[in-house]
């Protein structure tokens, strides 16, 4: 034990006696771990750490192959044949919300419908009253609610004799009968719960629930899915003329379910981040070699003295980990601030996003793995540099200066293999970020179908009984369109059924007289928009033929984008055709709708999407099951379009005022400009982009400095060299060639290599582009000239210090 503290004494008192190295190798490894931890936090909240239920490893999904989603009459089918899976439960995750209303102003809160088994199987217990019972979940039963912990403190004070009272939700009724404990961590954040009520006798087959169970003791996954799979293929057998019946159940892991679609992109980034480790290691054991060199005759007096190969690889490689921990502390402080500063910028679909803002600096995992990565560095970049001066020759130490031994010429070449490591890990890492950035310049480049500027937003909730039917519904969105475009500065106002860019219900149609193929049942499916008086005129969408829809039609009409006229029109002009829409589905079916106009086509499903074949509908003719379904499922969409001089955000408070007075108990929520909505529907892809940025400027400035380090001391080590090229006649103009020369070809080097890999590696990449190419050319070369720069600038202070060597002092450098 004393003799490793006297390891760590000496070794603090030799890295005190070299600040700037110790300050520049400090910085390398702090840049390193610090991005290490932020990123691995993100990952490990979101990807690793188990779901917050018990046993949440064993909860699956059942998802249809075609679309995702269950219908109910496929949940109560699995219901009733038990495909082996405990507690199977069904909720409604794209649910619109819902309008509290009471004493206080109308409040839009987040809730979804959920089945009598959803509270055991996710381990949801009530902090006060209960949960609703299998008996509320019938179709018909008395309705009940039970609360989150959140909203009884926010919206009832945490008054515990709000037991048994009664709330309006949806302009009805309800009766609480719980608060679940505050632990309960739903995903996505739900405010309160509603009995599902499935209908056993419901044939309705739209596809909105989400099915999760638990595997039964001793089942395997594919035990489970091969159970599931019979039961899937039994009733498509005894449902045969229901639509989707081809699709079939796949089961899985509820983790996977809820991270799938970011997975690739935080993998990608967790690679990204170890690229950066690398590339600080390799700095610091640059550094390390370096200093080394110049230990040389410290290290052979040692030797000659008595001191064995065990013991000097033992105190350099205690210079290398105390180094490495007192990095790791501040790679650990300074990952705890990365991770503060990337919440403020994580984009709000991220999944588990409320699990990751509870990380905070102390979380163990984070602690733990900072400590793991700062010792595995100090192994990694001290280990190799150690084992080199443990083996040098001691004739040749001690008779020769450390600048000109063979030693000392190894480690120069080391020196320029480590540089150029690091020249091609960043040059990966620089390809990555240039076509992310083309990718989003590409994307936020790409014409939405609509004019998103001077365009008011905002959502409501029309769930609930109050607006179940078409006549509630058009009603209200008509009246309220109406009273907002009476105000000043208010070009045109229009609802719609989910905004534009955010996805919303499709829906089949038949054309009256066309055959249909082979085994289709249905002539197309396509986006399926409602929309009141203006809609086209708010958004400013072309009109290709025939007319926009009017707030009042005699009668039924439809209008089409391009996409839909191109796909089942392609040679003939579909104005004044009719089409069927919701042919064959239960109380959907509706009479034939002549098409009105085309017009021009709109991203629906958001920018890196193409336009989808749409149909538009106004809200009055809408069947009352279409409407209330949708209800429940999206928010309406309201669309003001303010005048010209007039920004959209100064309209804002008299547009509440005005639901304020309309007596509708309507909660407006997500009050933003259409170009805040354009760009949160590239969230994701805009937060790819900027830490990958921030990753590859952190390898380029790490990899200059290691160009920088192997020409300084090179020139350092050439001193005597220079001089008697000077002396010989060499101009200031030869020696910058030498010095650029050599810092150029390193460069050179790791860039192919580089180039290379980042080739290889486009694939990974693909799923994250949009309108660029894996290979794109175009940042291949700016990258390439970008690094070229850097490299250059990096020899310039070598070169210009190696051009004012004085011969006559060189002569005498030893």
């Amino acid at each position: 034990m004393g003799s490793l503290f006297a390891d760590l004494r000496l070794a603090a008192r030799l890295l005190l006696k070299s600040p700037g190295f110790t300050v520049v190798a400090l910085a390398a490894i702090a840049l390193g771990i610090g991005a290490n931890t932020a990123i691995f936090t993100v990952v490990n909240a979101v990807l690793l750490h188990p779901l917050p239920y018990p046993d949440s490893g064993r909860i699956v999904t059942l998802l249809r192959t075609g679309g995702g989603s269950i219908s109910v009459p496929e949940f109560n089918y699995f219901s009733q044949q038990n495909p082996g899976l405990e507690q199977l439960t069904a909720f409604d995750m794209t649910s619109a919300g819902v309008n509290l209303a009471g004493s206080a102003r109308p409040e839009f809160v987040h809730g979804i419908h959920v089945s009598a088994a959803y509270f055991r199987l996710f381990g949801a217990h009530p902090i006060l009253g209960r949960v609703f019972t299998a008996e509320e979940d019938r179709p018909g039963a008395p309705r009940v609610l039970v609360m989150s912990y959140g909203l009884w403190q926010r919206r009832f004070g945490g008054d515990a004799a709000i037991l048994g009272k009664t709330v309006t939700l949806g302009g009805a009724p309800s009766t609480v009968a719980g608060v679940l404990s505050p632990g309960f961590q739903p995903n996505p954040a739900t405010d309160l719960w509603l009995p599902l009520q499935a209908d056993p006798n419901d044939a309705d087959q739209a596809h909105y629930l989400v099915v999760a169970g638990r595997l039964a003791p001793g089942d395997a996954l594919a035990t489970a899915a091969a159970r599931v799979t019979v039961v899937a293929k039994r009733y498509v057998k005894t449902h045969p003329d229901q639509i989707g019946d081809d699709d079939k159940i796949a089961v899985q892991p509820m983790r996977r379910y809820l991270t799938g679609d970011v997975e690739p992109a935080l993998l990608i980034l967790l690679g990204a981040v170890g690229l950066v480790l690398l590339i600080a290691c390799a700095n610091v054991a640059n550094l390390l070699l370096a200093k080394a060199a110049g230990r040389q005759r410290e290290m052979a007096i040692r030797s000659a003295i008595g001191a064995g190969c065990g013991r000097i690889v033992r105190q350099l490689l205690t210079e290398s980990l105390l180094l490495a921990v007192a990095g790791g502390a501040l790679g650990f402080a300074l990952g705890s601030w990365g991770l503060r500063a990337l919440l403020l910028f994580t984009p709000g679909d991220l999944p588990r996003a409320e699990e990751l803002a509870a990380t905070h600096a102390l979380d163990p995992s984070m602690l733990a793995f900072a400590a793991a990565v700062s010792l595995l560095t100090g192994v990694l970049f001290g280990l190799f540099p150690a084992f080199q001066i443990s083996r040098i020759d001691l004739s040749s130490a001690l008779k020769e200066s450390s600048g000109r031994s063979g030693t000392g010429l190894k480690h120069n070449r080391l020196r320029g293999i480590l540089a150029a490591s690091e020249m091609g890990l960043a040059v990966v890492l620089l390809c990555g970020a240039a076509r992310l950035i083309r990718s989003f310049v590409a994307l936020h480049d790409v014409d939405p179908g609509f004019d998103p500027h001077n365009l008011l937003t905002l959502q409501v909730s029309l769930a609930g009984e109050r607006y179940s039917t078409t006549a509630a519904s058009s009603l209200m969105t008509r009246q309220l369109a109406e009273r907002i475009e009476g105000l000043p500065g208010v070009a045109a106002a229009s609802a719609v059924n989910g905004l534009p860019l955010q996805g919303v219900m499709d829906m089949i149609f038949n054309i009256p007289g066309r055959p249909l193929a082979a085994g289709e049942k249905f002539t197309g499916d396509v986006q399926w928009r409602f929309v009141s008086g203006h809609y086209f005129e708010a958004l400013r969408i072309p009109l290709r033929a025939g007319r926009f829809l009017r707030q009042r039609e005699p009668s039924a009409v439809v209008v089409i984008n391009e996409a839909m006229a191109r796909k089942f029109w392609p040679k003939e002009n579909p104005v004044g055709k009719t089409i069927l829409i919701g042919a064959g589905l239960a109380d959907m079916e509706q009479p034939p709708a002549e098409i009105a106009g085309i017009v021009g086509d709109v991203r629906e499903n958001g920018l890196d999407n193409e336009a989808p074949p749409t149909m538009y509908q106004i809200y009055a003719q809408v069947p009352d099951k279409a409407m209330a379904l949708v209800n429940t499922m999206v928010p309406v969409g309201f669309l003001i379009r303010s005048r010209p001089g007039v920004s959209p955000l100064s309209l804002r408070s008299e547009v509440e005022r005005e639901f304020a007075n309309s007596g509708t108990q309507l909660a407006p929520t997500n009050v933003r400009t259409m170009e805040s909505v354009a760009w949160n529907s590239t969230a994701r892809q805009n937060f790819m982009l900027m830490l990958l940025g921030v990753l590859a400027a952190i390898a380029l400035l790490l990899a200059a400095l290691g160009i920088y380090g192997v020409l300084a001391y090179t020139v350092e080590q050439r001193t005597q060299e220079i001089g008697i090229r000077a002396a010989l006649g060499a101009t200031r103009a030869d020696t910058l060639r030498l010095i650029v020369g050599q810092g150029l070809r390193v460069s050179a080097i790791g860039m192919g290599a580089g180039l290379v890999a980042a080739l290889g590696l486009t694939r990974l990449l693909a799923s994250l582009l949009y309108g660029v190419k894996p290979a794109d050319p175009l940042s291949f070369a700016a990258v390439a000239i970008t690094l070229s720069l850097v490299s250059l600038a990096a020899c310039a202070i070598p070169a210009y210090r190696a051009t004012r060597v004085d011969p006559i002092v060189a002569l005498r450098y030893e």
